[in-house]
């Protein structure tokens, strides 16, 4: 990944030092010259940085100048966000020189002064080494490979009804699972290698009505790598029931998941499964068995193994596509009309390179997206001879197909999906929290004169990533953030390409190469006196520690040993470790963008002294139950743009969060306590997002109404909340909201919607959800003024008997869903006229 780390670096950092260049603190330190050097350097280096990146593939010399480049990168930026930081800070102390004496110690400029011409005659060196290549590297300032047209950007991941050439191996399994069966449960393997659509078939089979037909329980669990009995257990109920198992002991978590499965007749697919070890099959099986008679296990396997410990039929294995299937795969993921029909020279370069995709559907849609409407020949000749098939691999590896696609991605999007390596396989990804890290990271970047923000060039940058097959499984969840899988093959391709970058520690004794900065713990077993070795010795310029499997051991001193070792720190995710109160050294993280304390059950305090980190941008406290109070002075964390809170204090004060004027996304939960939000709203200029979650609050402030920029608002769960919030007078005329998507759920005392909200947003809102608000009886007569509305949903109010009148004026209003309300569902088979003109209309049956 050094060639994408590097060409983001160096346009991160000719940014910082632009703004330094000229400040008050770089000439009262006598630091300017030193700045405008090292950015000449800097920009000569980076002039040459993608043609560099194009040709190191096959140059081991070229390879090891990145590397070299990407490591006095970093001390770059590390220097320059120091130096920052006491311009921050200075700016806020005020500008006498007085103050300056008294902020900082006299040591200051001199320490970061000659750090900046250790890096600038590094830079120089480094430089003059490109003398030796044989051969020119030519000059580009802007990288503009491939990138991926509008149309295609949004595409979801590939959908079953648009597999080629897997029909035949469906019917050959779904003839098995309808058998009639002789034994209890019967276990038929899926075995291919990786890439091939063992998953998509599995999915296939899953959803065919002939199946829903057959069994009377369906449920779909994936296992990955991490066979553990009592996980999947809990899976396998939660996919039959949606119970969650928090509340069971133990030993009652079998008898459970024995009692749905008692007189029925079930299929269980288990995803993915890399388990050899017959014990564990068995221990898992045993609990299996309280089925009818044909009840069917799907299993789907790399591993020939594993087919053989787990089977009771012959397993089926899975072959590559023919070539003919694959060219209509290939023209279907490659050409706009799915042919490429006008295009009959492109058609015999794809014939080509489809022979060397070894018939694998991922391979396939994978280049195949990497070139979508380039109707370039040149381009497809260049991947056609592209110097990866040239290298050595094994026949059933592809790899090396899915590194072209990567070396194709733009820098920006390489560092992006390299990053996502840090978590385990199967992992399932939040967008809110992937743009934190990318963001904490310096990977998004906008122009100078683009106005759009981070968080829509994160999600930009996943629907990207998506369109070309790196990510699957991208869906939107309540209308408010988006989650994604990578397929375990593109997560082989992360871990390849990041290995020099991010490491994940499964043991303490883990060998780990000394360049890597970013390091995921997902060992169960590790504790506070037994950190990790290569956390113990591993270099003092680590910027990422994600702490995925803490135990009720670790805490404290684990967290002391991270923040005395590691100095640079960018990322700190601390999720369920046990202490009570936070170290109040944590405030030395001055490089901090993004802590993570979330279900931390015991944290009660956290000290004054963290409200320093004057960089952070995204802070996690949700599930913090115990914890009492915010920081006094949180409103100091200027850079604060994504806030998660959970505390048990009955109000917030308003010059606190209240002035985070940085602020994007505000997210209150399991705030029992919480009886009211601050009155002054007007500080959170930046709001776009306010979800509200488990409070005991009873009214929102008007003072809403403040918030010009916000977007989106979702309230849940809270039990004593009401929105009755009409029209002040002062309002009727002037108010102008922007809100787009406004969400609410399980409020049992709402019996009304808010006008302030939705008609300030008459001209904005695009999507309302209404779901389980049993006292709400009507929608309000000025519902029909929201002139933009798209999509309506209501589930689960039953007291609500009809739809108001003027329904016709929401010309726009596209999708209608009514569920779990008979009475309306029944008004509107009645009275056709009102959603005659909506396009798409799911009404209870």
């Amino acid at each position: 990944m050094a060639e994408s780390i590097v060409f983001g670096t160096a346009t991160e950092i000719l940014k910082k030092i632009g703004s330094l260049v000229g400040g008050e603190l770089s000439l009262l330190w006598n630091l300017d010259s030193d700045l405008r050097r090292l950015q000449r350097t800097m920009s000569a280096i980076k002039a040459v940085l993608l043609d560099a990146e194009t040709k190191q593939t096959q140059n081991h010399q070229l390879r090891d100048w990145l590397g070299k480049l990407k490591d006095v990168f970093y001390d770059a930026e590390d220097v320059l966000d120091e130096f920052d930081f006491q311009a921050s800070r200075r700016s806020q102390q005020g500008s006498s020189t007085v103050k300056v004496c008294q902020c900082f110690s006299s040591s200051n400029p001199v320490k970061i002064g000659h750090k900046i011409k250790e890096i600038r005659e590094r830079l120089d060196e480094i430089a003059d080494d490109r003398r030796n290549f044989p051969f020119l590297l030519i000059e580009s300032h802007v990288d503009v490979r491939h990138v991926i047209p509008k149309e295609r950007e949004t595409n979801s991941f590939f959908q079953a009804s648009d597999v080629i050439g897997r029909e035949k191996d469906k019917e050959i399994i779904i003839a098995i699972l309808t058998q009639p069966g002789d034994v209890i449960v019967s276990v038929i393997p899926i075995v291919g290698i990786g890439g091939l659509g063992k998953t998509t078939l599995s999915k296939m089979v899953y959803n065919d009505e002939r199946v829903y037909r057959h069994f009377e329980l369906k449920m779909w669990v994936c296992v990955s790598d991490d066979f553990d009995v009592v996980r999947l257990i809990k899976e396998i109920i939660y996919s039959a029931t949606h119970e969650d198992c928090a509340k069971l002991k133990a030993d009652e978590i079998p008898r459970r998941l024995q009692e749905i499965l008692t007189g029925k007749k079930f299929l269980l697919v288990l995803d993915d499964v890399w388990n050899e070890k017959p014990m564990k099959w068995r221990e898992l099986k045993d609990l299996l068995v309280n089925g009818v008679n044909g009840s069917k296990i799907i299993v789907s396997t790399r591993n020939k193994t594993v087919a053989e410990i787990m089977g009771t039929v012959s397993p089926h294995f899975i072959q590559g596509l023919s070539l003919e299937d694959s060219l209509s795969l290939f023209k279907n993921s490659a050409f706009k009309d799915g042919e490429g029909k006008d295009f009959p020279n492109l058609i015999k370069i794809a014939e080509d390179i489809i022979g060397k995709c070894k018939g694998v559907p991922l391979a396939l849609r994978t280049l195949a997206s990497l070139l979508f409407a380039n109707t370039d020949e040149d381009e497809w000749l260049r991947i056609k001879r592209s110097d990866i098939w040239q290298l050595k691999h094994d026949k059933e590896d592809i790899l090396p197909v899915l590194k072209l696609s990567y070396d194709n991605l733009p820098s920006h999007l390489k560092q992006c999906f390299a990053y996502l390596s840090l978590f385990p396989k199967d992992y399932i990804y939040d967008s809110d929290y992937v743009t934190g890290y990318w963001m904490a990271h310096g990977v998004l970047a906008t122009s100078n004169d683009d106005i759009e923000e981070l968080e829509d060039v994160a999600v930009r940058c996943m629907k990207e990533l998506c369109s070309r097959c790196f990510l699957e499984d991208f869906t939107e969840h309540y209308h408010l953030f988006y989650r994604f899988k990578m397929h375990d093959l593109m997560h082989d391709l992360a871990i390849s390409v990041a290995k020099s970058e991010c490491a994940v520690i499964k043991s303490r004794s883990q060998i780990v190469d000394a360049s890597v900065r970013h390091f995921s713990v997902i060992d169960s077993d590790f504790n506070a006196q037994k950190t990790p070795e290569v956390l113990d010795n591993g270099s003092k310029t680590v910027r990422s520690l994600i702490c995925l499997q803490g135990n009720e051991h670790s805490g404290v001193s684990f967290i002391n040993t991270c923040i005395s070792k590691f100095k640079h720190l960018r990322m700190l995710y601390l999720n369920d470790i046990n202490f009570e109160v936070l170290p109040k050294s944590v405030a030395t993280l001055i490089h901090l963008r993004y802590l993570d304390l979330s279900y931390n059950y015991s944290l009660k305090k956290l000290p004054e002294s963290i409200c320093q980190l004057q960089k952070l941008e995204t802070f996690i406290l949700s599930g913090c139950y115990r914890l009492k109070k915010l920081p006094r002075n949180i409103r100091r964390m200027i850079s604060l743009r994504h806030v998660e809170i959970t505390t048990k204090e009955r109000y917030l004060r308003e010059n606190g969060i209240g002035r985070l004027s940085s602020l994007k996304l505000l997210y209150l939960s399991g705030c029992g306590n919480l009886v009211r939000l601050f009155e002054g709203m007007q500080g959170l200029t930046s709001l776009r997002r306010l979800e509200i979650q488990s409070c005991s609050l009873t009214s929102l402030p008007y003072s809403i109404k403040y918030l010009k920029r916000l977007e989106k608002v979702a309230i849940q769960y809270c039990s004593e909340l009401n929105l009755k919030m009409e029209f002040q007078e002062e309002d009727k005329d002037n108010l102008c909201l922007g809100v787009r998507k406004f969400i609410i759920n399980n409020l049992p005392s709402l019996v009304d919607l808010p006008q302030l909200i939705l008609q300030g947003s008459a001209n904005t809102v695009q999507c309302i959800m209404i779901e389980n608000c049993p006292k709400l009886k009507e929608l309000p007569e000025w519902l029909p003024n929201l002139t933009s509305l798209q999509t309506l949903e209501i589930l689960n109010c039953g007291s609500l008997s009809c739809l108001p009148e003027g329904m016709q004026r929401l010309t726009v209003l596209r999708q209608l869903k009514i569920q779990g309300c008979p009475a309306l569902s029944e008004s509107c088979r009645r009275d056709q006229s009102k959603i005659a003109h909506v396009r798409e209309v799911h009404l209870d049956e």
